[in-house]
């Protein structure tokens, strides 16, 4: 069975080269294929930035919203990375039973709690 991934991203063209850079590199290494369709999918990404006005509540909103795929379907893998997840050590702490990983392009990291 095909492995599916889900990027959403916000913010600038850097996030949108990183995003398309981390679908490339995952379906490279672990056989994912990129889907439009969150609810298809085993692993679910958000790509940030924190310049645009409300990135921080749009990401809860989202968050809230893959809750409920979660919930359906609890294998699933919740990763939030880009400037929002970098502002602070663990900026969603509240969430990290939801999120598995927070990250920065170039350093990914395990949620609070798992080091």
């Amino acid at each position: 069975m095909t492995k599916k991934l889900h990027i959403k991203t916000w913010g600038c063209q850097m996030n949108e080269y990183d995003s398309s850079k981390m679908a490339d590199l995952l379906d490279a290494t672990h056989g994912y294929q990129l889907t439009e369709v969150a609810e298809e999918a085993d692993v679910l990404l958000l790509n940030t930035c924190s310049i645009r006005e409300k990135a921080q509540e749009k990401v809860f909103h989202q968050l809230g919203r893959w809750k409920l795929l979660k919930e359906k379907k609890p294998d699933l893998i919740i990763g939030v990375g880009g400037c929002v997840a970098s502002q602070g050590r663990r900026p969603y702490s509240s969430a990290r039973t939801l999120c598995r990983y927070y990250f920065r392009a170039a350093n990914p990291a395990p949620p609070a709690g798992d080091d």
